[in-house]
């Protein structure tokens, strides 16, 4: 009986999350039109980037066009990258608390064994951080290359009727 009963919440629990998920799944389809006004990003070397021609001071800086954007996969992407930045400039306050819990110790072997530890840890953290950085660009102007389809019905000046017009645009 309790078998029957673990299996048959086990299944319901599974449909609710994939009935949430379906709803949440963007992969094939956008129900909401990438809007107009995003530009590319444009990557120079490892963390620099340029957004309209003009330099980022740095990647954070790149969370409003994300945002904008509205894509799943690009938001994840990007707040990985500041979750892991915020755990690498933490991990380096290692060595501080290291100094300031055992203070008789001065700089012993497990001192360095800290100091060097949590430098690689940062270090660590800062490259897939910036790792995730870059995937969500590409991702994002991925997007931002694929075709769009439109249907207007502008006004005419001359006769106040309306024109139907359709068009699709290609970026490259």
């Amino acid at each position: 009986m309790r078998y029957i009963f673990l299996f048959v919440l086990l299944i319901s629990t599974q449909l609710v999350v994939a009935q949430q998920r379906a709803g949440e799944d963007t992969v094939y389809y956008r129900s909401a039109p990438i809007p107009r006004h995003l530009l590319p990003i444009e990557r120079a070397g490892g963390t620099i980037y340029f957004y309209g021609g003009k330099r980022l001071s740095s990647p954070y800086s790149l969370e409003v066009p994300f945002y904008e954007l509205n894509d799943p996969t690009v938001t994840h992407h990007f707040r990985t990258f500041r979750t892991l930045r915020t755990l690498s400039q933490l991990t380096s306050l290692a060595t501080l608390a290291y100094l300031v819990f055992s203070p008789g110790r001065g700089r012993d072997g497990a001192y360095w064994i800290v100091y060097g530890s949590s430098i690689a840890a940062s270090l660590t953290m800062s490259v897939i951080g910036n790792r995730q950085v870059n995937k969500a660009v590409t991702r994002y102007n991925e997007l931002l290359l694929q075709t769009r389809i439109g249907l207007a019905t502008p006004i005419v000046p001359l006769t106040g009727q309306p024109a139907i017009g359709a068009g699709a645009a290609w970026s490259f």
